[in-house]
């Protein structure tokens, strides 16, 4: 490699450009001022200098040696005159020429790159399995990163032969290394596939006592005096970062793992490296995953842990903007939501609503999953007592409801509908707040033109309105449509326990008519939309469904409210009575 000259050695020669060749002249004065120089120097102080020149001339030539050997992979794969024979032959090669560079002295990283840039074959397994037996530290870093580019393979993976070679109790040796980081991560990384692959193999590595190991390596730290910190900071992260991912493969496996998870104490270490990770990083990342696998489909957690868990949680909510992140997050709280009313009362306090609100602000903005989890977290708040939807409706949630009705969708259209059918049931402010947003209006004009599986929530929703009992809303629910509505899924519904609650509801109706709507022909108003809209041939249709409770219902509809003259014409019965 060239270097500038300083102006003073430039000076030494100058380019005679008139003649033919480029011939260096040196000028007599600058001739006069080297030897002026040269005089002035012992000759020891002359051999230092050559001595440490030359040192640094050998330096750079061994780095430009090793740059050329650490490349020579990728000429192979340019040049296949390079290296030839069988798989098994190469690598052959491969380890020869690295073990000799070993042995000059080449640099640990150096070597692992020319580890990192070989293609290992199911074929040199065997090879492997002796080299990880080795007592050169060289030899067992060979063998961990072989084995882990094979126990990364998504098909043929040698998961079932490591097992059988017994090599797990030296891979699980090998991850406490902490004298050499490189041998402690690969290993580590080997296991991490390992816990990911089948049932069968991530038994026999719990029965080898991984669960605690990993947990321990959870607070690993490393101290070497020849390293940097920042050194030792990257590959702690790295060490905890694979931990964490081999325990929620475990977790993720058998709840029976995640109960021995628990028992050793993982999700404290785990909540303090959450806590502490940097915003939208890949640890966040991993550690929310992990805890989420951890938690989710098994016993919820206690007051106590929730008390520790969700503040962190929430923080992490706030914090980060990764998709991932957010949705694993959220994903957690979702599942503890159905944990009971004191699991909800926990997660208002702690402002849960208020977080899941945001995000439904800004709709337009985030993935549908993240909106669905929010809205279907929402939904079981509101489905718990009075008190917590009030602060549903405090937190500024329905109108957001509202917009996500008309979301292209369907799913989460049918979810809130789900959402608001529990809102629906709760005293007549609530409704009064859905009537003034126009969502009851909504709600019935999906229940007539939505998809099949939201008309089913949206109708449902309606029919929780009219349980209200309150005259005024259920005459709301009419002029808007509602009955014919009802009818209207009636007529189409094969789902018994749609069709109860839609006869219910009619039902409701109607007796709330009889009540406060009879016109001046002695009529009952609700009585003549039924009829009118088709719903009373419905209903005579329906006496003969083959559920027994929904046959007494139609009955209950026809001899209460309805009665044919001799003209095959539909007479409201209570006008009978009256006319009687």
């Amino acid at each position: 490699m060239e270097q500038n000259k300083t102006s003073e050695q430039s000076e030494l020669f100058r380019i005679d450009k008139t003649s033919n060749k480029n011939s260096l002249k040196v000028d007599g004065r600058i001739q006069n001022r080297t030897n002026q120089f040269l005089n002035n120097k012992d000759a020891d102080e002359l051999r230092i200098n050559r001595s440490e020149h030359n040192e640094a001339s050998r330096k750079v030539i061994k780095t430009q040696k090793f740059a050329k050997n650490r490349n020579y992979r990728k000429k192979d794969r340019s040049d296949t005159n390079i290296i030839t024979g069988t798989p098994a032959e190469k690598i052959e090669h491969t380890i020869t020429q690295a073990q000799s560079l070993w042995e000059e002295g080449m640099d640990i990283m150096d070597y692992f790159l020319i580890l990192r840039d070989t293609k290992f074959e199911l074929i040199d397994f065997p090879l492997l399995q002796g080299l990880i037996k080795s007592d050169k530290d060289h030899n067992i870093l060979l063998a961990v990163v072989g084995l882990r580019k094979l126990l990364s393979l998504v098909d043929n993976s040698p998961d079932q032969c490591v097992v059988d070679a017994d090599l797990l109790p030296l891979l699980i040796t090998l991850i406490s290394r902490d004298d050499f980081p490189k041998i402690q991560f690969e290993a580590l990384w080997c296991l991490t596939n390992i816990a990911s692959g089948k049932a069968e193999h991530v038994k026999a590595l719990v029965d080898k006592g991984t669960i605690p190991v990993f947990i321990s390596l959870l607070g690993t730290t490393h101290r070497n005096e020849d390293e940097t910190e920042t050194y030792h900071n990257s590959h702690r992260q790295n060490i905890v970062e694979q931990s964490i991912w081999a325990l929620g493969n475990i977790a993720g496996e058998d709840t029976y793992y995640k109960a021995m998870i628990f028992k050793e104490g993982a999700l404290k270490p785990l909540v303090n490296i959450l806590k502490n990770a940097e915003p939208n990083s890949m640890m966040t990342r991993n550690c929310m995953w992990c805890i989420t696998n951890l938690l989710i489909n098994k016993p919820f957690p206690t007051i106590e842990e929730l008390v520790y868990i969700i503040p962190i949680i929430s923080k992490c909510l706030k914090s980060n903007e990764k998709e991932e992140i957010v949705i694993d997050g959220i994903r957690f709280i979702t599942y503890i939501s159905y944990a009971g009313k004191q699991t909800i009362n926990k997660m208002i306090e702690l402002g849960i609503i208020e977080i899941l609100n945001s995000y439904l602000k800004f709709a337009d903005d985030i993935s549908n999953e993240i909106i669905l989890l929010c809205v279907k977290t929402l939904g079981n708040f509101a489905s718990a007592e009075e008190e917590q939807t009030q602060a549903i409706i405090d937190a500024g949630v329905l109108p957001h409801f509202h917009d996500l009705l008309s979301h292209p969708d369907k799913t989460i259209v049918k979810e809130v509908c789900w959402a608001l059918s529990n809102i629906c049931v709760g005293p007549n402010k609530h409704i009064s707040v859905l009537i003034e947003l126009g969502t009851i209006k909504k709600l019935i004009e999906l229940a007539k033109t939505g998809e099949h599986e939201v008309q089913k929530e949206a109708a449902w929703a309606i029919c929780n309105l009219i349980y209200c009992k309150d005259i005024k809303i259920i005459e709301e629910i009419a002029k808007k449509g509602g009955i014919e509505a009802i009818c209207y899924i009636l007529k189409n519904i094969v789902d018994t326990k749609i069709a109860v609650i839609l006869l219910e509801g009619i039902i409701k109706c109607l007796e709330a008519g009889k009540r406060g709507f009879i016109n001046e022909n002695g009529e009952n108003e609700f009585a003549l939309i039924v009829d009118n809209c088709g719903g009373l041939s419905t209903i005579e249709s329906l006496q003969i469904h083959q559920n027994q409770y929904v046959y007494e219902l139609c009955c209950k509809i026809l001899d209460g409210y309805f009665i044919e003259d001799e003209d095959n014409s539909s007479v409201d019965f209570n006008i009978m009575i009256k006319q009687f």
